[in-house]
């Protein structure tokens, strides 16, 4: 009995040794693989990868409306429509030209105030309100990316700085002859004035062609200083718009 023992575990030894060489044969095999894998692949998996837009806009022109809102005015409420043309000359970089007629109604404020004085401010001045804009600006979006549109489709989008000049045309309230009228600039020169705006752009492409685009603008011109003091005199006023547009993309060049 003992001796059929001592041979079960002398059995058993053997086995043992014998598959250890075996074990570190594998073991040692496969890290030598692992490692030289790690020389061709390793610096590759810590790459970045950055692929191109679904949709590219190079040398492509984009013509588009626009609708939006003016909220920081406490005067008046602002209802922008308009249209914008860009032609993206790179990438990522367009020259835009865009302008807008600008209908507003008057807010609750200045009745508000007749209300709650008893008509002590009966003659509340108005500020001048916008009635159009037109301006030549620069697009830059550096930032882009992809997104899955309704988990069927996979689309881009690009965010944007915008900065431009152009003109603005207001009106000022004649608080004489009780009526708007067309403010004129530089000694009664043009009947507009110079503004300035800085904006934020975000492009999300529908279709190659099609693209919703959300923009925030904000513009800055001279306020109306009245009859017979210098422009720029009485400060500046500015206007923030958000905007929400369609945009038709022509065809990518051959």
């Amino acid at each position: 009995m003992n001796g059929r023992w001592a041979l079960r575990t002398v059995i058993g030894f053997v086995v043992l040794f014998a598959a250890i060489p075996v074990a570190m044969g594998q073991e040692v095999e496969r890290t030598v693989l692992d490692q030289k894998l790690d020389k061709v692949w390793g610096k590759e998996r810590d790459l970045k990868v950055i692929q191109k837009r679904v949709f590219e806009k190079a040398n492509r022109h984009e013509i588009g409306v626009l609708f939006g809102i003016i909220p920081n005015d406490s005067f008046f409420n602002y209802f922008p429509v308009g249209l914008r043309y860009d032609y993206f000359f790179l990438e990522s970089v367009a020259l835009e030209i865009a302008g807008a007629y600008v209908p507003s109604t008057e807010s609750s404020l200045r009745s508000d105030l007749m209300k709650f004085s008893g008509g002590a401010v009966s003659s509340v001045q108005i500020p001048e309100k916008v009635q159009w804009y037109a301006g030549v600006n620069v697009y830059w979006a550096p930032i882009h990316g992809k997104v899955s549109l309704f988990t069927t489709k996979l689309t881009s989008f690009d965010i944007g700085l915008l900065v431009g000049l152009g003109l603005i045309g207001t009106q000022y309230y004649d608080n004489l002859d009780k009526s708007w009228k067309t403010r004129k600039s530089y000694d009664n020169a043009v009947p507009f004035n110079l503004m300035a705006n800085l904006g934020l752009g975000f492009h999300l492409f529908l279709t190659e062609y099609l693209a919703l685009r959300l923009d925030y603008r904000h513009y800055i011109y001279p306020a109306y200083p009245g009859k017979g003091n210098s422009e720029w005199s009485d400060g500046v006023r500015s206007l923030a718009e958000i905007t929400l547009g369609l945009g038709y993309f022509t065809p990518a060049p051959k």
